[in-house]
């Protein structure tokens, strides 16, 4: 049997670069699939550590503060081609997952769901 398994990109904030991990394993660094170019995916608007204001479930706006920043792999079928996965899960600017942390649980957020970033009154140049 033919393994149909793409790593998770997963945005290193210490590097400022994505690496391709799969979970199947915990949580290991593995290669990235033959022949892509990393260059080529997404830059995460934010990063880990981000006090940022989203909508869940559009009833309201909470802030917490991201966790983690992904883009989708996993499994894939036989008749699937690679390439329109890769463009579609790893190219795809609409593809980012943000892990936000609020109120003690993690949320699976889209970046279009995320209506901003908190900035401190001294990073607004207000103090």
């Amino acid at each position: 049997m033919i393994e149909r398994y793409l790593p998770v990109p997963m945005w290193n904030n210490s590097t400022g670069r994505w690496e391709p991990v799969d979970f199947r394993q915990g949580q290991k660094v593995t290669a990235w699939p033959e022949g892509f170019d990393p260059r080529r995916l997404p830059e995460p608007e934010y990063r880990d550590g981000d006090r940022v204001q989203f909508v869940r479930d559009e009833t309201c706006a909470r802030d917490g503060t991201v966790r983690m920043v992904l883009l989708e792999g996993g499994s894939y079928g036989p008749f699937d081609d690679l390439s329109e996965i890769i463009q579609q899960r790893y190219c795809n600017p609409d593809a980012l997952l943000y892990i936000v942390t609020a109120r003690n649980h993690d949320h699976r957020i889209r970046g279009w769901n995320i209506l901003g970033r908190f900035l401190s009154l001294s990073q607004r140049g207000l103090r």
